[in-house]
């Protein structure tokens, strides 16, 4: 072998692995670029999931709250039919002791 011919395939050997080398940055900047996307798109599925499920929390804690309140109304009801009740009694001793004492005078 001549030292050209040496040089010559040192040359090709360089140019092949310069290549192979570029060849390596390409693929790790589109293996960057697709992780940097998958990466994204799970931030995104996550912040989604998260916010169903904070949807779920406002929807159920609307509910709890809407059946307490439905709780506290009937027993509002229960109570003032209670009163209702107390207080038309009042009235009817209050309207029989007035008719009492008229009814006392009279006599």
């Amino acid at each position: 072998m001549s030292n050209i011919s040496v040089l010559e395939e040192l040359r090709s050997f360089e140019k092949q692995q310069e290549e192979k080398l570029e060849q390596i940055q390409a693929n790790s900047l589109k293996e960057i670029e697709k992780s940097k996307q998958d990466i994204g798109k799970k931030l995104k599925e996550e912040k989604e999931e998260e916010e169903r499920k904070e949807e779920n929390g406002v929807e159920k804690a609307k509910e709890k709250a809407k059946e307490e309140a439905k709780e506290v109304i009937k027993e509002y009801k229960k109570r003032i039919g209670q009163l209702e009740k107390k207080s038309s009694k009042n009235f009817e001793k209050a309207v029989n002791k007035i008719f009492s004492i008229i009814l006392g005078k009279n006599v």
